[in-house]
């Protein structure tokens, strides 16, 4: 009887405890792990999915544009991209902005046909409907609040500003900016969307006023109509890119009667990039006078290795050990250091006169017809914006000095996201 009871009594020993106490801390670790890793995921899964839709909503815009963008053969400008602080700028061009390179934060000034374009003038009564399709668009980057000007520090975003003037004022001011040019006094939009205040329609109105506000467009100073808060529609964007594709519109050989041929003596239906570089060191250290992309550039400019050139050389007969064309040279490029004016058959990079006679060896234009538009945007993720901002405010700087830390972060936390989009009014 009293060994039954001693039996009963009878417990785990030291060591089961010890072991059984190791396996539940091994599976509890466990848990706690796949739960911290599943976290992480999820996080990153959230912060790619909130990057992706802001890249989504740009695209989207920039896809309507262009794919029903205005370029009518009539001789005039219907389009212009600007470089911020690119040499050939026009006066008066707006500065870099933030830490961004200059390169990477061009102005898009174009008219389209926006599907979303003020329908409704904004009179707090009597509303109208606006009559017209064609809108004067613009797209730019900031760096600022988009709630508050200037805001505070922490507060203050990259971001992609798309700014869409209503069809009644773009057809009173807009357009006849670009028809009162003329061969002599050519104008551009860079002419519309920096001469002086505009009418434009806001869409708050005070009550009882019109609607109907006079706005200073395009400037380097925040208070501007295109860094207004309403035009901000996407956010953490830190690089934009363009890329212009296009075809001649020379023959390659000259064909009575015709009187010019492509100065490369390529065929019109080859596809040629134009794109903007930087006249410094910071992307191309081997020649300070350009820098961007040397390794699209092909030194042969003979008779049998010019149709297979992506991109042309400045002179006639550049050395194979030049990298990249020089910015002071004469001959026009397959690209753009500032500015450059886009009409339905050629195309003025910087500086270059319009207007000029043709007789001019080379040609003083690109001979080329814009096809389609590469876009390319970097975003950061929320990870990199929330880092970027702290850091700003840690510093007390709206730009930072170390542009090493910046670079660091759009390394680390960068997405990018590109599309190609085809400019149908130019048969694209």
């Amino acid at each position: 009887m009293n060994k039954t009871f001693r039996g009963l009594r009878a417990g785990f020993t030291l060591l089961e405890v010890m072991v059984s106490t190791a396996i539940m801390v091994v599976i509890v670790l466990t848990v706690v792990t796949i739960a911290a890793d599943t976290m992480r995921v999820y996080d990153r899964a959230v912060a790619d999915l909130s990057t992706q839709s802001e890249a989504r909503g740009v695209l989207d815009a920039m896809e309507n544009d262009f794919s029903t963008a205005v370029v009518r053969a009539d001789g005039r400008c219907w389009m212009e991209i600007v470089v911020p602080g690119g040499n050939g700028a026009p006066a008066g061009a707006p500065q870099s902005v933030g830490n961004v390179h200059r390169v990477d934060q061009p102005i898009v000034m174009l008219f389209s046909t926006p599907a979303d374009r003020p329908r409704w003038s904004a009179e707090a009564t009597g509303r109208r409907q606006l009559r017209g399709d064609v809108c004067a668009v613009a797209y730019r980057l900031g760096h600022r609040s988009p709630f508050d000007m200037p805001g505070e520090k922490i507060q203050q975003v990259y971001g992609v500003y798309r700014t869409v003037i209503d069809p009644e004022n773009t057809f009173n001011e807009g357009l006849k900016v670009i028809m009162d040019g003329t061969p002599a006094v050519p104008t551009s939009p860079w002419n519309y969307w920096t001469g002086g205040a505009r009418n434009v329609h806001e869409y708050a109105p005070v009550a009882g006023a019109s609607g109907l506000k006079t706005k200073t467009l395009l400037d380097a100073t925040p208070g501007c109509w295109t860094l207004d808060e309403q035009n901000f529609i996407a956010s953490n964007v830190v690089a934009m890119n363009l890329i212009l594709w296009c075809s001649s519109s020379l023959p390659a050989t000259v064909v009575p009667p015709a009187t010019m041929r492509d100065p490369l003596g390529r065929v019109d239906s080859v596809l040629r990039p134009v794109f903007a570089v930087a006249a410094d060191t910071t992307r191309n250290g081997t020649n300070p006078a350009v820098g961007g992309y040397g390794a699209a550039f092909k030194s042969g400019t003979t008779a049998a290795t010019v149709p297979a050139a992506s991109l042309r050389y400045a002179t006639a007969a550049a050395p194979a050990s030049v990298a990249m064309p020089t910015a002071a040279a004469v001959h026009p490029q397959d690209l753009f250091l500032g500015r450059l004016r886009v009409y339905s058959n050629r195309l003025y990079p910087d500086n270059l006169p319009v207007g000029a006679p043709v007789a001019v060896a080379p040609l003083p234009y690109l001979p080329y017809t814009v096809r389609g538009v590469e876009v390319s945007l970097t975003l950061l993720t929320p990870e990199g914006s929330k880092e970027l901002r702290g850091l700003q405010e840690l510093r007390g700087e709206s730009t930072l000095a170390d542009t090493a830390a910046f670079r660091r972060i759009v390394f680390q936390h960068g997405r990018n996201f590109t599309r190609y989009i085809r400019v149908l009014a130019n048969g694209g």
